[in-house]
């Protein structure tokens, strides 16, 4: 396995990890941690913790680790001092990034480990033998610790990460490569701001961390991602930065469950190409080709780089047992391309040129298609990469083949957590002017105590806050069946939050990933409750404090959605939307907000002669307006000037609304803010002057940022029309 630091710093060469020394838990300037030799770990690998990190300036090495043991050997076994360092060691090697390694120790031996595996320390990168096995093996060290700390350099603790105010969202730490798989591997995650404060837990934050990152909640819950499509998967990493090309395909191994050789030098594109290769050895999900290049360049079907499946989050896997016809759902790859069955519908304006369903859809229903060209000697070349077509389905021609699949085996973590032990309860800074009373003695199968809040009289504001009760209760039940002489145990383990008399927030076995609770107060605070993953039997809760007057506090509970993509014409008719340079715009629209879009009528636009128009100025026209245009044409310009279009978010959905009438933007805004009947409107119409505009929000009919676009129609006034034949027939009549 890989090298493992003891607590007293050890590391090992197939797994190495690190940890701080007994009787050493706070480390001051002149003190630092003691050191063994190295270990090495094939089997019975102890419980570890991980530390996940970007790496800035000034980085320990393994090589500097190893400097330290010799130098510990010299002190003959006592506490080294910092001017023992300071003899030993070069100004130029007393690295900054030595702290992060000693405050990680520290953090692991807080929470009773032994051991903590740091990348940094832990890899020889001078062997390039032990290098490759990390690189491979980096997802399986992660699935299989106990804890994952992740620290942020560039984050304060001051304010909560939900916090709009927060740098939790633009921590460099969510733009790296090899962080995707730290963020998606451990089964327990706690963060660290840069003083070394806990913020928070992957669960308790799993909303921001799914806005910052666009993976589903799900996913940060308790979703394996094997259920997720190859699409979905790139998509997470598709806007990452590593800092060698190859490595924006290596980092991704792990979570495709494939291995390959790192070649360095080899170029990102080819080390990509070789990724995807690799995938398909093992799988036939077909969205591996729904991606678009930023190139017009003709490709083949795999992509070039993570970049391409920016766009693919919605597209899931494609559905091969429900293929239409029996068609052959395998394909792979071999020295003149990739051999697959794709059923081809030609495009009349181009003969060489068909549309080939994918057999994939998105998560609205739309399937994809991308364009193959037949080239001279029967090959075929992906045609307008930077376009993937989302349509409804279609008929399909297949042919009938027969394949045999291996099934996926999926890794499981070797770590469980110990279902019984001691309970303890750790006060935060913020809570310890509280007092937690002691557990209930004599009870064995349900046990329970409780954490007394007691405001002090400065922070007084609500009288029944005086004395507020927390508890803790869980029950435990064990059976044992005898199964080939080995007794596995079942076990259902259930915390709760009580404030008073009221259960607030749970942690169910059947939510294996969720550690943290939250309640609020009658005094507008908040408690909440994490559990600790340790290396030891306790089970020990962490309870923090959140005032009104902590900076903290804004965002605690806040649920933090995913902003909305929609594509809006930059004109229909004679309308242009205002302040925007290009025909077709796309709009984010805030997670439960709105935005008002505001489109002016063109001044000359009657002055021009109908038959000067092109296809595209009247592509949102229809008779109706056009008919108004020959009736006008060369008059002033009648009609109200400006028209609002408003485009909603409500719980992800869309909604839009239109109306000739209001002052300004802000105007109309304000109008349609409380208008909560508006969510489920996905049509609106509003009419001037026996002239109809209808808008509407429909699937995008292209692989692009936004799935959803606006529309655009005149339509006929139906009482106008009424009253206008009435017309004509009297003039008729009078006629004769």
């Amino acid at each position: 396995m890989h090298h493992v630091w003891h607590e007293e710093h050890t590391w090992s060469s197939r797994f190495k990890v690190a940890s701080q020394a007994e009787g050493n838990d706070t480390q001051g300037p002149s003190s630092f941690p003691s050191f063994r030799l190295v270990q090495e770990f094939f089997t019975e690998i102890p419980r570890y913790a991980i530390l996940s990190h970007t790496w800035e300036d000034e980085e320990i090495t393994f090589q500097d680790i190893q400097s330290l043991i010799t130098l510990a050997d010299t002190c003959n076994g006592r506490q080294l001092t910092f001017n023992d360092i300071q003899a030993f060691l070069p100004p130029t090697q007393l690295k900054k990034g030595y702290m992060k390694v000693v405050q990680a120790c520290v953090c692991a031996r807080n929470s009773a480990f032994d051991w903590i595996w740091i990348d940094l320390c832990c890899i020889n990168k001078e062997s390039s033998a032990e290098l490759s096995e990390a690189i491979n093996s980096m997802y399986q060290y992660y699935e299989d610790a106990v804890v994952c700390y992740v620290y942020l350099f560039d984050v304060s603790g001051k304010l909560h990460p939900k916090n709009p105010a927060s740098d939790f969202k633009r921590s460099k730490w969510f733009t790296r490569g090899w962080t995707l798989q730290e963020l998606l591997a451990p089964e327990f995650i706690s963060f660290f701001d840069k003083d070394w404060t806990k913020i928070g837990t992957r669960w308790s934050l799993r909303d921001v961390i799914s806005v910052v990152t666009t993976i589903p909640m799900d996913v940060l819950g308790e979703d394996s991602i094997e259920k997720y499509s190859v699409a979905q998967k790139m998509s997470w990493a598709a806007r990452r930065e590593t800092t060698r090309p190859e490595d924006k395909a290596y980092c991704l191994m792990g979570i495709f469950g494939v291995s390959m050789s790192p070649i360095y030098g080899e170029g990102g594109s080819e080390a990509f190409m070789r990724l995807q290769q690799e995938i398909i050895r093992i799988s036939d999900d077909r969205s591996i080709f729904a991606w678009i290049s930023d190139s017009l360049e003709e490709q083949g079907l795999l992509a070039r780089s993570p970049s391409e499946f920016r766009y693919s989050g919605q597209v899931r896997a494609s559905n091969t047992h429900a293929i239409i016809d029996n068609s052959p759902s395998s394909y792979s790859f071999n020295n003149n391309g990739l051999h697959i069955h794709l059923p081809l519908e030609p495009r009349h304006s181009y003969p060489d040129v068909s549309l080939a369903p994918l057999y994939c859809q998105t998560n609205n229903g739309r399937f994809v298609s991308v364009y193959l060209r037949r080239t001279t000697g029967g090959y075929y070349v992906r045609h307008d990469p930077d376009r993937a077509v989302l349509g409804s389905a279609s008929p399909l021609t297949d042919i009938r083949e027969l394949t045999v699949r291996e099934p996926l085996i999926l890794r499981k973590s070797r770590t469980r957590i110990p279902a019984a032990g001691k309970h303890v309860v750790s006060l935060l800074p913020s809570a310890r002017h509280f007092i937690c009373s002691q557990p209930l003695q004599g009870v064995s199968i349900s046990t329970e105590f409780s954490v007394e809040f007691e405001i002090s009289n400065s922070s007084r504001s609500d009288p029944q806050s005086t004395n507020l009760t927390y508890k803790f209760p869980w029950k435990f039940d064990v059976s044992d069946v005898w199964m080939s002489g080995v007794f596995p145990m079942v076990i259902e383990c259930d915390y709760s939050l009580w404030i008073g008399d009221e259960g607030v927030d749970f942690i169910s076995s059947d939510h294996p990933r969720a550690d943290c609770m939250l309640g609020p107060l009658s005094n507008s605070c908040f408690v909440s409750a994490c559990l600790e993953m340790r290396g030891d039997e306790k089970k020990v809760f962490e309870v923090d404090y959140f005032s009104p007057e902590d900076s903290r506090s804004e965002g605690v509970a806040t649920t933090v959605g995913s902003d909305l993509d929609v594509w809006v014409p930059f004109v229909f008719g004679s309308y242009d939307q205002e302040e925007e340079d290009d025909r077709n715009t796309c709009v984010t629209v805030p997670y439960s907000d709105l935005l008002v879009l505001k489109y002016t009528k063109r001044e000359k636009w009657w002055m021009l002669s109908l038959n000067s128009l092109s296809d595209s100025d009247l592509d949102c026209d229809s008779e109706t307006e056009r008919r108004v245009k020959r009736e006008e044409k060369g008059t002033e310009q009648g009609g109200p000037a400006t028209c609002y279009i408003a485009v909603g978010c409500q719980q992800q959905m869309p909604w839009t609304h239109v109306t000739f009438n209001g002052k300004g933007t802000d105007d109309v805004r304000d109008n349609l803010v409380k208008d909560e009947h508006l969510y489920d409107q996905t049509s609106a119409t509003d009419t001037f002057k026996h002239k109809k505009l209808r808008v509407w929000i429909a699937p995008a009919t292209e692989l692009n940022q936004a799935f959803h676009k606006l529309h655009f129609e005149w339509v006929e006034d139906e009482d106008d029309a009424e009253d206008e034949k009435g017309m004509r027939r009297r003039e008729g009549r009078a006629g004769e």
